[in-house]
């Protein structure tokens, strides 16, 4: 027969070692590392995804994510407390964190500026739900939803890992076709050039009220029209991404002496310059030489190759990113944000510019100016 006492405390000891089992194994799966990525670009480098791969995630309190850099165009990770205004992204919280920090919601944290191959990892020892910002693009944000250890979390890493490759597909391959344009920017094909030839005696800039002035010959004056970047704001219940083209499109113009070329920026959040000889030490304003149109458009004159001249960054309104350049509108009571820029070409040769926010990206043109 056999010993009952020994079979109930057979099954005691089995019951508490499932116990014990289970009191060491909540406190284990309550400090995973979730991993995420912080931008995307394609392999040319002129699409960039402004966007937070995936841009929410559900997680434990007291678990940890790690986000890694993955393009050459700079990004933060940046939280803020409630109520904290939107800080510049070179000056922080003040100050930066490095490798590894701790949010609770109570004190900022942020990245400096960071690129490819840069990893964040960030603590989260507090129930919450938490807003993840990059401090250089305004509409570039997520959320962190933070639940107590009880209740159950509705998603793995495998989950997480397809939703970025989903949304980073969709921002870099331009699914809806709303940014079709030439991808470098610098070919230049029959019937590109959008110019306009016109009466000089009788024809005004789009907006302004300066007539356009005659060349020599019975060639007569002409405006040529460069794209500056494209862009595209989208969302998803996490937060905003926004699919950016950096590329002067249709970049390489050629035009006659005396014709101008006017750059339109039609990026919603990235700024951008267009800059012929050396990038000057102040990046924010026009150089010197630079006047303003009526219409608010910022104009120039060059007369040969080697004379230089800066747009300064030509934006829409950031009204919730200040810092940027001292033309910012933070109402937007009047436009003050130049987003045209246009420069006559006096005299000719082969005149090179670029993006000096994003020339490293290969954001560059050319203009060359026939007699």
């Amino acid at each position: 027969m056999k010993n009952l006492n020994a079979i109930r405390w057979h099954q005691v000891s089995l019951a508490l070692l499932a116990l014990a089992v289970l009191s060491f194994a909540r406190p284990l799966s309550a400090q995973q590392n979730w991993n995420a990525k912080v931008g995307a670009e394609t392999p040319s480098m002129g699409r960039q995804a402004l966007a937070f791969l995936p841009n929410e995630v559900w997680i434990h309190a007291g678990d940890s994510i790690t986000w890694t850099f993955n393009s050459d165009e700079i990004h933060t990770v940046a939280f803020l407390v409630v109520g904290q205004p939107f800080p510049p992204f070179p000056v922080g919280c003040p100050g930066f964190s490095f490798g590894t920090a701790t949010f609770d919601g109570s004190t900022c944290v942020t990245t400096p500026p960071s690129v490819k191959g840069t990893t964040f990892t960030v603590t989260f020892p507090t129930a919450g739900n938490y807003r993840l910002q990059c401090l250089v693009h305004n509409t570039m944000n997520g959320n962190i939803h933070v639940l107590d250890p009880s209740v159950a979390l509705p998603h793995d890493q495998s989950f997480y890992d397809n939703e970025a490759k989903h949304e980073q597909h969709a921002l870099l391959s331009d699914t809806d076709h709303a940014m079709d344009s030439d991808m470098e920017g610098m070919k230049a094909h029959a019937g590109d050039m959008v110019s306009v030839r016109v009466s000089a005696a009788t024809s005004r800039l789009s907006g302004g009220s300066k007539k356009l002035s005659p060349s020599s010959g019975a060639h007569m004056s002409a405006i040529d029209h460069v794209t500056v970047g494209v862009g595209e704001i989208v969302s998803t219940p996490g937060g905003v991404q926004t699919s950016s083209l950096v590329r002067f499109v249709k970049g390489t113009v050629t035009i006659h002496a005396g014709d101008t070329v006017e750059w339109g920026n039609n990026d919603p959040e990235e700024p951008h310059t267009i800059t012929f000889g050396p990038p000057p030490q102040d990046i924010f304003n026009p150089s010197s030489n630079v006047t303003v149109d009526p219409d608010g458009g910022l104009r120039a004159a060059l007369n040969s190759p080697s004379d230089a001249v800066h747009s300064g960054f030509i934006l829409q309104p950031l009204p919730d990113q200040p810092g940027l350049p001292v033309n910012s509108n933070p109402d937007n009571a009047i436009a003050l944000n130049p987003t045209r820029f246009r420069v006559t070409f006096m005299g000719p040769g082969t005149y090179n510019y670029l993006c000096v926010l994003h020339d490293n990206l290969g954001m560059v043109g050319k203009v060359v100016v026939l007699p």
